[in-house]
C-alpha cells in the first residue's frame, strides 16, 4: 500500500479497528484529524500509523502499530531542527517499505537523508551512524558490488569444469544481496552482475552456464 501525504480536514471520520486503544488514551476519535494522530503518534516514538481511505462510504481507517520506533531512530528525529514532521513522517514510511512518490524521494536524496536508486530507498549512511543502525544498513543495503563479484568468482571457480548455473549462484550468494529485493529482483541483479563480469574478462559463458574466464568448452 503507498500512503505517504494525507491532509487534515473538519470532515476526517477516524474508524479505529480496536477499540481498547481508545480506551487506553492512545487515540482520540473525536475532534481530531490525522495531522494530530500522527503527532501523537510522532510524541510516543510510536511508528506512524497507516491510513486507509474509503471514499464511497467517507471513512478513514486507521492501522495503529503498537511497536516502538527505534529509540536511537526517534530521538535523532526530535533533536534535528532540520526535520520537519512531513521528514518524519517520509522517513517512518521508508523504515516500514512503503515506495514514497518521485517527489518526496529527490528532496530526501538531495539533503542526504535517504540513498538508493528510486524506488528503492534506505536510510543513508549517515544517518544509519547516527542511529548506531549500521549492523541492519548493512544487511539492507547487501555487500559492496565488487565483494559480491569476488565471491560469484570464487563460487565459479570452485565449480571447475563443470561450471555453474545462475540459479546455484544465487543460491550461494543470495543472503548477501539487499535484503529488501524480492527473489527475482535479486536474481535480475546477479544477472547484471555476471554480465559485467563477462565484460571485464573475469567470466565467461557456454549456453547457460558460466565458467572462469579462459575454460575452454
Amino acid at each position: 500500500m503507498e500512503l505517504i501525504r494525507m491532509y487534515d480536514t473538519n470532515e476526517d471520520v477516524l474508524v479505529a479497528r480496536n477499540n481498547a486503544m481508545v480506551n487506553f488514551n492512545m487515540i482520540d476519535i473525536v475532534g481530531r484529524g490525522i495531522r494530530k494522530i500522527f503527532n501523537e503518534q510522532w510524541k510516543r516514538h510510536f511508528p506512524m500509523p497507516d491510513y486507509e481511505i474509503d471514499a464511497a462510504n467517507k471513512e478513514v481507517a486507521v492501522r495503529l502499530y503498537g511497536n516502538a520506533i527505534n529509540e536511537k531512530y526517534t530521538k535523532l528525529l526530535k533533536e534535528n531542527k532540520d526535520l520537519s514532521l512531513e521528514d518524519c513522517i517520509l522517513l517512518d514510511a521508508v523504515q516500514k517499505g512503503h515506495r514514497l512518490n518521485e517527489s518526496d524521494a529527490k528532496n530526501l536524496l538531495e539533503r542526504g537523508l535517504v540513498e538508493g536508486e528510486y524506488p528503492d530507498l534506505t536510510i543513508s549512511l549517515n544517518i544509519a551512524r547516527q542511529t548506531k543502525q549500521l549492523p541492519e544498513y548493512t544487511k539492507v543495503k547487501g555487500l559492496e558490488r565488487d565483494k559480491i563479484k569476488q565471491m560469484t568468482l570464487q563460487y565459479i571457480q570452485n565449480a571447475g569444469e563443470e561450471g555453474a548455473k545462475l540459479d546455484a549462484i544465487l543460491e550461494y550468494i543470495k543472503d548477501v544481496l539487499p535484503s529488501t529485493k524480492s527473489l527475482e529482483q535479486k536474481r535480475r541483479l546477479l544477472r547484471h552482475i555476471l554480465e559485467e563480469m563477462k565484460n571485464e574478462n573475469m567470466i565467461q559463458v557456454n549456453g547457460r552456464t558460466w565458467f572462469e574466464n579462459g575454460y575452454k568448452s
